[in-house]
């Protein structure tokens, strides 16, 4: 879809102390913590943190001991554990994560402490902590030898922590009577067969060819939790259905499961600090329509099958951008993080570098991070120069950047080209503009197709294809590739269905390798390696490591 706001588009605590073991994968990740010791102040802060050395600043410190330090670390961790397991790397990453980030500010807290710093939050997905900190502080925190860079938070991506009043009396008691009315009524149906008898297959399910995997394959996104890092969840049963539940959480105003969060059951709304993660803004039903691609069940009036993989459940966050929603994601078992968000008109600068290692230390413990490309190309809204137009966290390399089709072929202006650029990105300066990254990945369906929301709120040129009750239908218009991005999760969540031990490696290069081409032979920057055929990487998938 088309967002307007001016920065950001469609915009848990470290816990237990892990024992360093000396495993296999911390002597893989030992030279990457070897990071220069020999660099000045200016070296490792960014450009303006000290030009007023007592104004507060919001910033985040990214320390030394990291799994990936540079540019290629990723990569080279990728071909060392080619042979392994997704799940079991997942656990030995998630374990040295934790215990990267407890070390260090084992060692750095007192001197932190002693600082005019405010509002630490620390993280895990990326080994540092969040604050604000008057410039002197800045300084003084980049002569810690355990302190690789400190990074200025940008717009949106502000990753400090912010107190927020409680909701309201009346508000409480109202979500939690949804939630209720919802526990009363969800069923676990991830095992159960899924069959296309009696139903209707809208064209963009038909032209992935999902509806071949699951006939031909048997695969529907069984035992696969995708991440749904967007607006929300309209309550309605083709969606609630699809919802995955925290099995060591109940609705009792207690932190049941000990990750410092409440009533945490169906995810979590970061942004708010909240557990009200379900239900949708009268206006915003952005993440209803593109979970309902994902995961949305034919339990509607027309009996149309709107979701890629109808047996994955979705792990509903809000709070986009905020590497809590990240943690979270990993923590709880998610396999995939649909994110419906993009930077574009905020120069990130270095802060690129942040979301890089965030996502690299995500796909390294096996989730996959997709989304759509963007709408910003030449009739885009705004329209941004070629390399600009995909931006972060699309514009990272093992991240899925989905473009995307109308359903005659032709691709939209607004459509976003690649490639991109990291030329100058501290960390990161391994992709110039004489040999950039090649993005997008894929290509999905931009819209034309039913998807939830609400028909009280249509727009010229929308039209309900069906009301399942006064305020939530399905209906037909919208369209972006805000939409294109669902489409690749879903095609992920069947590959992983299919062998769920896949690394996030592997399946990037098999979605690339299977998809049907589009454009100019071989990839190109507008589609990508061409359209998702589901049918081809499931297979691909089976196949993947036989004998």
């Amino acid at each position: 879809m088309h967002w307007k706001s001016p920065g950001v588009r469609s915009a848990i605590g470290c816990g237990l102390l892990f024992v360093w073991s000396g495993t296999a994968l911390a002597q893989q990740v030992s030279r990457a913590s070897a990071d220069r010791t020999d660099v000045t102040v200016s070296d490792k802060i960014d450009s303006g943190l000290i030009a007023d050395a007592q104004r507060p600043l919001r910033v985040f410190v990214r320390m030394r001991d990291q799994m990936f330090v540079r540019g290629g670390d990723y990569e080279s961790f990728a071909a060392k554990n080619s042979g392994r397991g997704r799940r079991a790397l997942r656990a030995e990453v998630l374990e040295t994560l934790r215990a990267r980030s407890q070390s260090s500010w084992e060692r750095v807290a007192a001197r932190v402490e002693a600082l005019d710093v405010e509002q630490v939050r620390r993280y895990w997905i990326v080994n540092g902590f969040a604050c604000r900190a008057t410039g002197a502080a800045c300084t003084a925190l980049a002569k810690l030898p355990e302190v690789a860079f400190i990074y200025l938070q940008k717009g949106g991506a502000r990753q400090e922590r912010v107190e927020r009043p409680a909701a309201s009396a009346a508000r409480a008691a109202q979500t939690r009577a949804v939630y209720g009315q919802v526990l009363s009524e969800w069923k676990d149906d991830s095992s159960q067969p899924f069959s296309t008898e009696g139903l209707s297959i809208p064209w963009n399910v038909a032209r992935v060819r999902a509806d071949a995997a699951w006939k031909q394959e048997r695969v529907w996104g069984q035992g696969v939790t995708v991440a749904l890092l967007d607006s929300g969840l309209l309550v309605t049963p083709s969606l609630s259905a699809a919802l995955w539940k925290n099995p060591r959480e109940q609705l009792n105003q207690k932190d049941d499961d000990g990750n410092g969060l409440v009533d945490d059951i169906f995810g979590y709304d970061f942004g708010a600090d909240s557990f009200y993660a379900i239900g949708d803004g009268a206006r915003r039903t952005h993440g209803s329509m593109c979970g309902g691609i994902i995961a949305g069940r034919p339990l509607n009036t027309r009996k149309l099958a709107t979701g890629i993989a109808p047996r994955s459940r979705l792990m509903v966050l809000r709070g986009t951008g905020l590497l809590r929603s990240y943690e979270y994601a990993l923590a709880q078992g998610a396999d995939v993080i649909s994110m419906s968000y993009m930077y574009t008109q905020q120069n990130f600068a270095n802060y690129r570098g942040l979301y890089r290692l965030a996502h690299e230390h995500l796909a390294a413990a096996g989730v996959i991070s997709v989304g759509g490309a963007g709408n910003f190309g030449p009739s885009g809204r705004p329209s941004l120069p070629v390399g600009r137009q995909i931006a972060t966290p699309k514009d990272i390399p093992c991240v899925i950047a989905a473009a995307g089709i109308h359903q005659s072929g032709r691709v939209p202006d607004f459509s976003s080209r690649g490639p991109c650029s990291w030329t100058g990105v501290k960390f990161y300066d391994d992709y110039p503009v004489a040999s950039p990254l090649k993005k997008p990945d894929v290509s999905g369906c931009i819209g034309g197709f039913p998807v939830w929301g609400r028909p009280s709120a249509l727009r010229k040129g929308w039209t309900v294809v069906s009301r399942e009750s006064a305020e939530i239908g399905l209906i037909r218009g919208p369209q972006g590739n805000s939409f294109s991005g669902p489409h690749a999760a879903g095609v992920v969540a069947l590959m992983l269905s299919a062998n769920p031990d896949l690394t996030a490696w592997d399946v990037q290069r098999l979605l690339r390798k299977t998809c049907r081409d589009l454009g100019e032979p071989g990839w190109d920057p507008i589609h990508g390696a061409g359209l998702l055929d589901a049918l081809a990487a499931v297979r691909a998938a089976k196949q993947h490591g036989s004998p």
